[in-house]
């Protein structure tokens, strides 16, 4: 895998895609799944986002976009964990969450905005959780909810996952755990909160900088929990996932997936809201977005995880290799001139790597 071009992480993780691939979705066709491959595809993907031989060339195949690790070069470290870009973006700090504590091999550390009072053990951190009500905890370099857990405490109950529990089993817990930080659990815009308010329904932001030009967003969707996602919001386990109009910030063509299709839906499967509204805060949000790209011009292709609060809003996580799944289905990378231009450019860059698709693309 490394000689066909991967970098060392996605050399074992390629191998492992393509084989659970294989044997999973058994509504995929075997001719399917051969059609998929050849065209650089998982077919779980070509399935499920309606890639057919009609539209694979405005898509940016999954197998030549893992060449592309690490896009961003060594500057994919200051956002590839959560804890870094904390300082990275400390003049943007009203834009992030509270980063509380952190849990690691050497025992628990306070972090920067831990109020006064609360020491560094698992009773400081319930005497916290008592106060705020809820927590979040989460891998620090984790990825797609991996790792998550929803804190809380109401009605000298204490919860784990919106699940009853003891402070027993929460200091358990944390004791257990490494590698984690415990922030602020960030809470979403009203409007947004009444489709469903079980979970924060993030939103993701994808920009791209091509070399000497400003930067864009080149798309953008939202991600709602449903009672069959628990309090993760993944289209996979049953999420809500829609695109969103970056002209105007308005939410299009909410899906979920049903038996490896789309299904179009018109309001939220649980709470019957409506989810044809615009997104409060839009005009200001990207403003800012684009205030911070121009702060970070070394990253020229990153993915950020935002929940819109009241307030305005708050970045969860910026991602250097954002799944391009759902994304795509909705923004096809290859039919924007400005996202087509930058991958071109990346794969010029090192083309002995990706002949397959320099060819496709009529690139020499």
């Amino acid at each position: 895998m490394i000689k066909k071009g991967y970098s060392s992480y996605f050399a074992s993780q390629i191998p492992r895609m393509v084989i659970d691939d294989l044997f999973q979705g058994k509504n995929v066709s075997l001719k399917m799944k051969i059609w998929a491959y050849r065209r650089g595809f998982l077919s779980s993907k070509a399935s499920i986002y309606r890639i057919n031989e009609t539209n694979f060339k405005d898509q940016l195949p999954d197998f030549e976009y893992h060449k592309l690790h690490p896009l961003n070069g060594r500057y994919s470290k200051w956002i590839d964990d959560k804890l870094s870009m904390k300082y990275v973006l400390s003049p943007f700090n009203d834009y992030l969450p509270k980063y509380y504590f952190q849990l690691e091999e050497n025992g628990i550390l306070r972090l920067m905005d831990c109020p006064d009072g609360f020491s560094p053990t698992t009773d400081g951190i319930l005497a916290l959780l008592r106060r705020e009500g809820n927590l979040a905890l989460k891998l620090y370099s984790g990825t797609r909810g991996e790792g998550f857990y929803r804190l809380s405490y109401k009605d000298d109950d204490y919860f784990l996952n919106a699940k009853k529990t003891d402070e027993t089993s929460m200091k358990s817990l944390m004791s257990a755990l490494k590698g984690y930080l415990i922030t602020e659990y960030i809470v979403s815009h009203d409007t947004i909160k009444k489709i469903y308010d079980m979970t924060p329904n993030t939103l993701r932001l994808q920009a791209i900088r091509n070399i000497n030009k400003k930067p864009r967003i080149i798309g953008s969707f939202i991600r709602f929990g449903t009672s069959d996602s628990g309090i993760l919001e993944t289209p996979l386990a049953g999420g809500v996932l829609a695109g969103i109009d970056i002209n105007n910030g308005k939410i299009i063509e909410p899906n979920i997936i049903c038996e490896n299709d789309l299904k179009r839906i018109q309001y939220h499967p649980d709470t019957g809201e409506t989810m044809e509204i615009k997104l409060p805060n839009w005009d200001d949000m990207v403003l800012k977005i684009n205030e911070i790209l121009d702060y970070l011009p070394q990253l020229t292709y990153v993915g950020f995880d935002i929940v819109i609060t009241n307030e305005g809003f708050k970045i969860l996580e910026i991602n250097s290799l954002t799944s391009i799944r759902g994304i795509s289905y909705y923004y096809p990378y290859f039919a924007d001139e400005y996202a087509r231009e930058y991958f071109i450019g990346k794969f010029r860059e090192r083309p002995h790597k990706f002949r397959r698709i320099l060819k496709q693309l009529n690139e020499k």
